[in-house]
């Protein structure tokens, strides 16, 4: 294991979009509150949201917390829920997702994302169903993509991570037929890269030790079971040994995770290895996104609206996005 360093951090709030009003990322939000860290920093959050939003969520919890409007970020309070209103949000039942609150949805996604980027801090997110987004904005695929394309930069990477492993996956939100066609040498370098600088600026690893994962079982085999590996993830491995990264691979996703004597992992493809990490914690794994001008961490699940309503909901993935945030940022 290598040693860790300390990070310089920002000094300018944390900006929230807690998702769709009617799944569960309004209560995860406010059952955050409860950890005494997050009490003793409540003035680093704003919350981008309709003010009625919070207020329910904080009514239905049997809450004491209160609301603390702000215009702008020069004087949060720090023991009330600091929120900037946005307006647009229609009638919702808990559960039951409305189609005509994407917008406002996307709104506050939209204005939070600008608050981070201009003030050079963190973005928070919470769970959306992207169903009902892409009624709203067409092929809509998810925070990962949708971030990328309105910031314009050109490569971005999946980072997941809990107490047990750091992952990043070369592709995103792509059907499983797409995803050989995608894999390039240039790909699995320039998202080597984010994850090599993600885990250095986040963690604060010096030279983390990435495993590689094959795209095909058994890594291909020698090229019995397909020739990725051969032609393309390979040769990725090679320039970035020559260049003084430090990399290993390509292993076996079957073995990779359970021998696990490196820092993190690169996989090539969504389901290839979030069945392992959300298996070893689910409920504490977050959901990163690096290469984009500001730090995106968001909870990595869905807006459960099977269980909205009864309030029943762990918060432990969201609490571990804010606390992952506050590390980033300044007192």
């Amino acid at each position: 294991m290598h040693l860790l360093r300390s990070r310089s951090l920002t000094s300018n709030p944390i900006f929230i979009s807690l998702g769709d009003p009617s799944g569960i990322g309004p209560e995860v939000f406010i059952k955050s509150l409860n950890n005494p860290e997050i009490q003793k920093n409540l003035n680093s959050f704003v919350v981008i949201s309709s003010t009625d939003v919070v207020h329910k969520a904080i009514k239905d919890l049997n809450k004491a917390i209160q609301i603390n409007e702000v215009s702008n970020f020069d004087n949060l309070s720090d023991d009330a829920i600091n929120v900037q209103n946005v307006d647009g949000c229609l009638d919702y039942e808990l559960g039951s997702p409305n189609e005509e609150n994407a917008g406002y949805i996307l709104k506050c996604l939209s204005k939070a994302a600008e608050l981070a980027n201009e003030n050079k801090s963190c973005l928070i997110t919470g769970p959306i169903n992207k169903k009902i987004i892409s009624t709203h904005l067409q092929n809509f695929s998810g925070h990962t993509e949708y971030l990328k394309n309105k910031f314009g930069v050109d490569e971005v990477l999946m980072f997941l991570t809990n107490s047990e492993l750091h992952l990043g996956i070369a592709t995103t939100h792509i059907p499983l037929s797409k995803v050989p066609n995608s894999i390039t040498k240039d790909l699995i370098v320039n998202k080597f890269h984010l994850l090599h600088d993600g885990l250095e600026s986040i963690f604060g690893y010096i030279n983390p030790k990435i495993a590689v994962l094959g795209l095909n079982p058994h890594a291909g085999e020698s090229g019995s079971i397909g020739k990725e590996e051969q032609l393309i993830i390979s040769p990725a491995i090679k320039e970035l040994l020559a260049d003084g990264y430090n990399a290993i691979g390509p292993l076996s996703a079957d073995t990779a995770f359970a021998i696990r004597n490196h820092d993190a992992v690169l996989s090539m493809y969504h389901d290839q290895a979030l069945p392992v990490i959300k298996t070893l914690d689910f409920n504490k794994t977050v959901n990163i996104t690096l290469g984009l001008p500001f730090l995106r961490v968001s909870v990595d699940h869905g807006t459960a609206e099977n269980i909205a309503a009864s309030y029943s909901a762990n918060n432990e993935s969201m609490l571990e996005a804010m606390l992952i945030s506050l590390k980033n940022h300044a007192a």
